[in-house]
């Protein structure tokens, strides 16, 4: 009986705590896949044709990194070491913290502070009001992926294949998880667990609490970089070679696999989850939008360039840039375009959006703002 009633609780706290990694605000992204499982998708709302609002231009810089939108504030770090935060509603700034290395991730944000990690492998927090450093913990390699949170600890995967708990009150170490390989992606999270894509063909599952793997990993059927998306039991992965994976988490067992032996190419993207769809975009220019019951395709839209941008989900679309410095806006229910517009510069980065706004930037130094109408002037 007293058993019985141990499995009970657990299993109320495990749904407990998987309601609240997959929490959505639509005021805000704080995270650079828009919630700790990963999902990317935002339940704004987004006028049909976006208009730019502002445009906030830096000279002689690139990013490639995802921005945040918290508390009316957009934050971003570009590679050349300057880490900016900018006024939503105008685009002015607001502060600017300065570094020897630049920002290939994105940042994260809990707690009144931003985390982030840079190409040397250092991992800052800032104030997020004044952009004053709080503390900076070193890694051995360079950070790919943005930081997650839990329970007062940042979460933070570097190419040295460790995964870090970095404690947000003071910069020490918690706990760290080692894979053997290069960790190119963000950490995902649901159900007290901590989902990771590696370079050595597995999808690590490790316990939050202990810092301790679950299981031996889901083989995959070779490297991936890409952040997987946690949705409910199931995890959407996809790997280098083209195929996506349907995992059980809970049963640490693959449910589907979905490739197109006619047309496969690397996936480098991260995929965004939403009713019942798993979007990821390809190499080989396309979007596709996989059912995540199945593995079964819905849709595929055909690019007329390359992205390496990962899809982000919202309003009934799913929104995108790409190489040839095309925004776009595809029906996240039939494929079809809905809206598109181009910039100079390619978009590496995924869009944030947030209170309807969507926000980008580009590899010529521009950050764009789009939304319902013009409200305020940028730089």
């Amino acid at each position: 009986m007293l058993l019985r009633l141990a499995v009970f609780i657990s299993s109320i706290i495990s749904s407990i705590t998987t309601m609240h990694s997959q929490e959505l605000d639509e005021k805000n992204w704080p995270l650079a896949r828009g919630n700790a499982a990963s999902q990317a998708y935002s339940p704004s709302k987004l006028p049909s044709s976006p208009t730019l609002v502002w445009e906030h231009k830096i000279e002689s810089t690139a990013f490639e990194s995802t921005p945040l939108i918290v508390d009316n504030r957009v934050y971003l770090g570009d590679l050349d070491g300057e880490f900016y935060s900018l006024d939503l509603e105008t685009g002015k700034e607001v502060w600017k913290n300065s570094s020897e290395s630049g920002y290939l991730a994105g940042a994260g944000y809990s707690q009144g502070k931003i985390v982030v990690g840079d190409y040397d492998g250092l991992v800052r927090c800032f104030d997020s009001k004044d952009g004053k450093l709080e503390w900076a913990y070193p890694t051995d390699s360079q950070i790919d992926g943005g930081p997650n949170f839990h329970e007062g600890a940042a979460l933070v995967a570097s190419e040295d294949g460790k995964l870090y708990a970095i404690e947000m009150a003071d910069g020490k170490l918690r706990w760290s998880y080692e894979t053997g390989d290069q960790l190119r992606c963000a950490p995902s999270i649901a159900g007290g667990r901590t989902f990771l894509g590696g370079c050595d063909g597995k999808l690590h599952i490790v316990d939050l609490a202990t810092g301790t793997n679950v299981g031996d990993g889901v083989p995959l059927d070779g490297p991936t970089g890409s952040t997987p998306a946690a949705f409910n039991n199931l995890i959407v992965a996809p790997t280098h070679s083209g195929q996506v994976f349907g995992i059980d988490w809970k049963e640490a067992k693959t449910i589907w696999t979905f490739s197109d032996s006619q047309r496969s190419q690397e996936i480098m993207t991260s995929p965004a989850v939403h009713d019942g769809a798993g979007f990821v975009v390809t190499k080989n220019r396309r979007c596709l939008a996989i059912d995540i019951e199945s593995g079964k395709l819905r849709w595929e839209y055909t690019l007329k360039k390359p992205s390496e941008a990962s899809p982000v989900v919202c309003d009934g679309r799913v929104w995108f840039g790409c190489s040839d410095g095309r925004l776009l806006a595809i029906d996240a229910k039939t494929g079809e375009e809905k809206w598109s517009v181009e910039h100079q510069g390619k978009f590496k980065g995924a869009v944030a959006v947030a209170d309807g706004r969507i926000v980008v930037a580009s590899d010529k130094g521009s950050i764009f703002c789009y939304g319902e109408s013009t409200k305020g002037e940028g730089k």
